[in-house]
């Protein structure tokens, strides 16, 4: 009984079996099945023809920083005190030697400004040499100077004292006179120098007549007594020669004289001029010293942009910074410091991609640049500087722009060779054929 329920089991399990592997001898691929190898063969085909238009460049790393010809000034405050008056706000357009801002002083900065441009349109009228033209440009009167009161009383004294000389042009004018009588002394020496002439030439023939009547004289034709009267006109002659001569050296003293007192005059003049001269300039280099204290000066045209939030009575620290003013064009560039494995593969014209450190490539993307020159000689550390220049600026690879700041470091990829990922394939491929 139980040798056959055992063989009825083995019976049907045989014809289950037999179901399935008629099944699975049966079923039809699937299509992706039938079709396997050609499709992994596109893929293959598909992805070697990548490696012609993939690149995979060359780089060198090396550190950079960034730099500029005309870079952005940095304005910083000299002295401590109050921020006594702003004069711009964040963001206006400023020319140069323009006022920005008042640091609290004992001196009023209205006054010391009045007094300095006082001076800046005084000073082209003493290069000219035209003191009498001072008169014009009356000294303001200003009590509240502070430091700078003594050093105005000083010079206000002096340019008193060169108005009453060289002002009213009382020297001018003597000078003048001197002149004009040097004209007539030397028109004087002319006429006797004329009259000498005349006189040399009537004393010849005088000395001449009285020659041929001492001949007579010696031959007894006259008498003597006859020589003595020609004798007596020629003595006469020589006499007015004599009284010509003295009055053409007379006016030769005259005219010394009166060159002496010019020049006395002139040397009257030079002193106090430079006196007046070393006076101003003492007043003015004081006042430049009291501005760079206490007062922001644009030094160039730009845009004024303030470093921090700035108010009027804020107090200020010494050396802190204030404003930077951006110039309307500044040429910025990079300066790279490449080490020397792989330097050799650097050349002029290679695209280099900088990141700056402050600003990251991920948020702020990179900066593309182009070398421009490379140093032939390496510096202290052994390394090799190289120019980079900024085609587009400091605009990123994310359109965006990044403020300059002088020495941002940044990261510089150097491309060396942007070959095609099949070159490199069969590059590889070759190295290992000849090892």
């Amino acid at each position: 009984m139980t040798k056959i329920v055992y063989e009825e089991v083995v019976n049907k399990t045989q014809q289950l079996l037999s179901e399935d592997v008629q099944e699975i001898i049966n079923y039809r691929p699937h299509w992706f099945i039938r079709r396997g190898n050609i499709i992994f063969l596109v893929i293959i085909l598909f992805l070697f023809l990548l490696t012609f238009s993939i690149k995979y460049p060359d780089v060198i790393r090396a550190s950079a920083r960034l730099t500029a010809l005309n870079a952005p000034k940095m304005l910083e405050a000299k002295t401590e005190g109050k921020l006594e008056k702003l004069l711009v706000k964040n963001g206006d357009n400023v020319s140069t030697g323009q006022l920005l801002a008042y640091i609290q002083s004992t001196g009023h900065h209205d006054e010391v400004i009045t007094l300095r441009n006082w001076i800046a349109k005084i000073e082209p009228v003493i290069d000219t040499g035209e003191f009498g033209i001072i008169s014009s440009h009356s000294l303001p009167l200003l009590t509240n100077l502070g430091g700078l009161q003594p050093a105005y009383q000083e010079f206000q004294n002096t340019f008193k004292e060169t108005l009453q000389i060289l002002g009213g042009g009382y020297y001018q004018k003597k000078r003048n006179a001197l002149q004009k009588d040097l004209q007539y002394l030397a028109s004087l020496k002319n006429s006797a120098t004329n009259q000498k002439q005349i006189l040399q030439q009537d004393q010849l023939l005088q000395q001449k007549e009285y020659d041929a009547y001492e001949k007579l004289a010696k031959d007894k034709v006259i008498a003597p007594l006859e020589l003595n009267q020609y004798k007596s006109k020629l003595l006469a002659k020589d006499q007015g020669l004599q009284q010509t001569e003295s009055q053409i050296t007379n006016s030769e003293i005259s005219s010394h004289n009166k060159r002496k007192e010019i020049l006395d005059l002139e040397k009257t003049v030079q002193d106090q001029q430079q006196k007046f001269e070393s006076s101003l300039f003492t007043l003015k280099s004081q006042i430049e010293e009291w501005v760079q204290h206490y007062v922001i000066i644009s030094p160039e045209n730009g845009r004024v942009e303030f470093i921090s939030f700035l108010q009027q009575n804020q107090l200020l620290s010494s050396g802190q910074q204030l404003f930077f003013i951006q110039p309307p064009k500044t040429d910025y560039y990079a300066e790279m410091k490449a080490g020397q494995a792989g330097f050799g593969k650097i050349k002029n014209g290679q695209k280099v991609i900088l990141r700056l450190f402050g600003y990251p490539s991920a948020e702020f993307g990179y900066i593309e640049g182009k070398i421009s020159y490379i140093s032939n000689l390496p510096n202290e550390r052994d390394s090799f500087i190289a120019k980079i220049d900024l085609p587009v600026g400091l605009t990123t690879s994310y359109k965006k722009s990044i403020y300059f700041r002088n020495n941002l470091s940044a990261s510089a990829e150097v491309i060396t060779d942007d070959r095609r990922l099949i070159d490199r394939l069969f590059g590889q491929l070759e190295q290992i054929l000849h090892r």
